[in-house]
């Protein structure tokens, strides 16, 4: 089996501490002499895949990116995690989900994209052989479970404290990937991009006062 991290599009919206805690769980996936192959990926902009990269690397893991300038929903990131899973063939996905916000709906949508199970809310996590024992958090109870086929798991462990982190160079370790090698168009895959917020000054105009003003205008009576 292959087993992929996928890092996200964008960097943790609190501490990159979530960002080191879900790969040193991929690291225990590199332990032993039948130790399987391990990718951490991301997609995104490209000092978002440099930090990406020198956070896997400190982990000693190895790391892919897929450049794009596109902002994409949570289905359109993970069609581009799906397409990279699919080329290296991986049958465990472990997802950053604390990160952000949006990393908790990528969970289901790659698992229904590649069919796999799926499995949220994981603070602990042991591999042993072809079996992971990983522990989720539901509601107020911890529950144990023992994952023994092709998965996508959504982990929220932090990693050890950091008080700052120096700031990443270029890369040119980390593979590159594009999506034309993945089998994705680009056209396609725009229908997925976020529409641009609306601006400031957009929602200062004159009707849209007036409009607001008009609510909280008592109706004259007719006299």
């Amino acid at each position: 089996m292959t087993i992929a991290v996928w890092l996200g599009s964008a960097p943790p919206a609190r501490t990159i501490r979530w960002l080191d805690g879900v790969l040193h769980a991929t690291a225990k996936f590199m332990r032993g002499d039948n130790a399987p192959p391990v990718l951490a990926v991301a997609a995104g902009d490209s000092t978002w895949l440099d930090l990406a990269s020198d956070r896997a690397t400190r982990a000693g893991i190895p790391a892919a990116g897929v450049a794009l300038d596109l902002q994409l929903d949570y289905l359109g990131w993970a069609q581009v995690m799906a397409a990279v899973a699919r080329q290296i063939n991986a049958t465990t996905i472990l997802v950053d989900e604390a990160s952000r916000p949006e990393r908790f709906a990528e969970v289901a949508a790659l698992a229904e994209l590649l069919d796999l199970a799926q499995l949220t809310r994981v603070v602990a996590i042991a591999p042993e052989g072809n079996v992971i024992h990983a522990s989720r958090v539901h509601g107020t109870v911890l529950q144990t479970l023992r994952v023994t086929g092709p998965a996508v798991i959504g982990v929220r462990m932090a990693g050890p404290p950091i008080d700052e982190y120096p700031t990443p160079t270029p890369s040119a370790s980390m593979r590159r990937l594009d999506l034309g090698s993945l089998g994705l168009d680009p056209i396609v895959l725009g229908h997925r991009a976020l529409p641009p917020r609306a601006s400031q000054q957009q929602r200062r105009t004159l009707e849209r006062v007036t409009e607001h003003l008009a609510v909280h205008v008592v109706p004259r009576r007719g006299g």
